[in-house]
């Protein structure tokens, strides 16, 4: 059974965490996370696109000449599509791009990015997160002290915490999550995973 270093904010060791082989032990499939990743992708989509068509733009009831003896091509109306300020042919209308993935295949795809990030390294466990005050520098010293400042990182909590999220609100390259929020997308582009023990455990529990 692997096991889990757990960090205090300033560096220090604060004992060991067992995690479980049936979560963090698993070959990744990456079939499977490429096909969460889509979904949630596709998921984002709000699907408001719309162009008009020749029966919905303004104007044009009129023919603009007779049919026969102008020499120029025959028109019906100057809303058709060829038209300047004329309708869009086939052009794209609100439709719902929602994809389902079933259970199983979601919890996977997470314990096959977690897998990967604890055989790289990539998982840093903490004993808790506390700030008097937001202030970015202190975000800064912390992620120094644990060998995180470099990347992107997603820090993981188990409650919503208002004071870190004001801390890191200047970092681009920091991103913070409560345990049941955090998506596939999260996970797969940070270079740092950054979890309270409270929260690892939860997950660990959610996942097994």
């Amino acid at each position: 059974m692997a096991t889990l270093t757990i960090k205090t904010q300033d560096g220090s060791d604060a004992g060991n965490f067992d995690l479980s082989p049936s979560v963090f032990e698993v070959e990744p499939n990456a079939v499977v996370v490429r096909e969460v990743y889509n979904a949630y992708m596709a998921n984002q989509r709000q699907g408001t696109h719309a162009t008009k068509s020749r029966g919905e733009v303004r104007g044009g009831g009129a023919k603009p000449w007779k049919q026969k003896g102008t020499g120029r091509a025959r028109q019906g109306s100057i809303r058709s599509v060829q038209w300047r300020g004329g309708c869009i042919a086939h052009g794209p209308q609100p439709r719902k791009y929602t994809q389902k993935i079933n259970k199983k295949k979601k919890q996977l795809a997470y314990r096959s990015l977690l897998s990967a990030k604890l055989g790289n390294n990539e998982i840093v466990g903490l004993d808790a997160i506390q700030f008097q005050a937001p202030r970015t520098k202190d975000v800064e010293q912390m992620l120094g002290a644990l060998n995180a400042g470099e990347g992107k990182v997603l820090i993981v909590t188990q409650e919503p915490n208002t004071t870190l999220l004001r801390a890191s609100a200047n970092l681009n390259n920091v991103k913070v999550q409560v345990v049941n929020a955090f998506s596939i997308f999260d996970l797969l582009v940070c270079d740092r995973l950054i979890i309270t023990r409270d929260a690892l455990q939860s997950l660990q529990e959610r996942l097994a």
